[in-house]
């Protein structure tokens, strides 16, 4: 009968300390390179979020409008229950049908630290029962980057919503400015 013996020329299993430190180098660099381009990203998307939010809130305005045949409004708002009267787009809007007693039907909450929305002076749009909108509105939404990076959204009076598709600039290509 044979028994399996330890041979002494065997290659024990494992890492060495010098191919443990090759690779954390490597990831190191690896990582290096992705944070930046993952910062950008993040940026990138939460601008799109915002712009995003902003267009179905208002197309969400308008089909409240149609649909309760009454006028609805969407607005400013820092509380999430009220109108704030200021056109500070990036603390947040509502929106809120003009019939008695109406509660919002839609909130949004404040943009991320700075981020800023704004549509001129501009505070208050009112679909009417029809769907139609009481003024145009040009929606600049700007971050810590500047203008380069800013979305542009622009509403007309029958109610519809475009984006442009080009960072930095309006739907004419006019490079946008920032508050």
């Amino acid at each position: 009968m044979t028994t399996a013996r330890h041979q002494f020329g065997c290659h024990p299993r494992g890492f060495t300390l010098i191919e443990m430190l090759i690779t954390l180098a490597v990831g190191s660099i690896l990582l290096a390179l992705a944070v930046p381009a993952f910062r950008t990203f993040m940026q990138n998307d939460q601008l799109m979020t915002g712009a995003s939010t902003l267009s179905m809130a208002l197309y969400a305005a308008r089909a409240e409008a149609i649909k309760e045949d009454t006028s609805v409004q969407i607005c400013a708002s820092a509380n999430g229950t009220s109108c704030s009267g200021a056109n500070t787009w990036e603390t947040g809007w509502i929106v809120l049908s003009t019939a008695a007693g109406a509660t919002p039907v839609q909130v949004a909450g404040a943009q991320p630290t700075g981020t800023t929305v704004r549509a001129g002076a501009v505070n208050t749009i009112t679909f009417s029962s029809t769907g139609l909108s009481n003024t145009a509105a040009a929606f600049k939404l700007c971050d810590v980057r500047g203008a380069t990076q800013a979305r542009y959204l622009q509403l007309n009076v029958t109610g519809n919503v475009v984006a442009s598709l080009t960072p930095g600039f309006d739907l004419n290509n006019n490079p946008l400015a920032c508050p």
